[in-house]
């Protein structure tokens, strides 16, 4: 049947029969992608999955305007796309090709409308433990950047359902890393991308379900940080994008809450962090940690040490941040010695050198310079 003749016959069909009908399709395609067909595939997706249509524009009164999508999309037929999708990639199949049609759904710059189908059907799968979706989410993640927007915005959602409105940690959130280990990874580095991040204004501590949650999972499974290192399973000719795991991340957390939030729970997450950086055994060059993200974790410190400074306090006297400094320079001599840092350790080292004075601070820089 050409292009042409199917397009008519889904146009026949009700939503979301016709959505049904056009997935094993939007499989084949993707499954055996050719560039002639890809707009096909694109096509297919915008108009029987999505419900979108190009609203005119007057070009009568702006002849530089261009058409742009709108969809009529109703909360039901949201409800009811979220079941087809759930259904379709549950079915039996190669990992690649159900990757490649999740991409292929989610990916580039998504509309309001997509965004919101995706939101809810990642927050429905974690309910629902539904971990064919939530393997290929977690590999849409680390394709896009598991900081990117549209990642931050899936991480903000769980938080929003799974912590913020939740009276109790749920156990399907506690069970995650066994059903899908890689997205589970990547919802730690978009989460600790939210949280204590200076660029993000004012340093704020994450809730205490999420800590509680995030440490448990990593004190229970300490080789769960580097799920997101396995194979990815993608089509043929498509390129895996590099992998940013949740270590960085999960440090800054452990060192700046001395300062932040001194919650014990804190100890314990460093405490994990670092059995998962003792785990780590070296085969190749570096990949696990990258150097310019534990630089991220200076500016605060220095920051507090002047407001300290500026209350006619002492950086050196204050036990708050003399335990930040002493975590990270647990974190810094540990992952040093698994060789698992990547990127310019000199220039860390150094900026390392511009911190408060603290004894065991000097004595990892000096025993590290001297290495290097």
């Amino acid at each position: 049947m050409n292009q042409a003749d199917f397009k008519n016959n889904l146009r026949k069909l009700e939503f979301p029969l016709c959505a049904v009908e056009a997935l094993p399709r939007i499989e084949n395609i993707v499954d055996n992608m050719s560039r002639s067909k890809q707009n096909f595939a694109m096509s297919l997706i915008s108009e029987f999955i999505f419900l979108e249509k190009f609203k005119d524009t007057d070009f009568r009164k702006n002849a530089n305007a261009v058409p742009f999508l709108t969809s009529q999309m109703t909360s039901i037929q949201e409800f009811q796309l979220i079941i087809v999708l759930i259904e379709f990639f549950s079915r039996p199949g190669p990992d690649a090709t159900r990757n490649a049609v999740f991409l292929s759904l989610f990916g580039g710059n998504l509309t309001p409308n997509r965004s919101s189908v995706l939101c809810k059907l990642i927050s429905t799968s974690v309910s629902g433990s539904v971990s064919a979706v939530l393997c290929a989410a977690g590999t849409w993640m680390q394709q896009l950047g598991c900081t990117s927007a549209p990642s931050l915005e899936i991480a903000q959602n769980l938080v929003k359902d799974f912590v913020i409105f939740a009276k109790k940690t749920s156990e399907q959130l506690k069970q995650l890393p066994m059903v899908a280990p890689r997205f589970a990874a990547n919802i730690m580095t978009a989460v600790a991308d939210l949280y204590m991040n200076e660029q993000r204004g004012a340093l704020t501590s994450p809730p205490d379900m999420l800590l509680d949650v995030f440490t448990e999972w990593v004190t229970d499974n300490p080789s769960l940080c580097l799920a997101s290192q396995q194979p990815l399973a993608l089509p043929s000719g498509a390129i895996a994008m590099p992998v940013i795991t949740p270590i960085a991340g999960l440090i800054k957390w452990s060192v700046l809450a001395p300062i932040v939030n001194n919650k014990p729970t804190y100890s314990d997450l460093h405490l994990a962090v670092l059995q998962t950086l003792l785990q780590i055994v070296p085969s190749g060059p570096p990949t696990a940690l990258n150097a310019q993200h534990l630089l991220l974790i200076v500016s605060p410190l220095k920051a507090h040490a002047q407001k300290l400074v500026s209350e006619n306090l002492k950086p050196e006297d204050d036990a708050n941040l003399q335990k930040s400094l002493e975590r990270f320079s647990q974190s810094i001599q540990v992952a040093l010695t698994a060789k698992c840092v990547y990127g310019s350790i000199p220039q860390l080292l150094c900026n390392l050198e511009t911190l408060p004075q603290n004894s065991l601070m000097e004595i990892i820089i000096k025993a590290n310079k001297n290495s290097a």
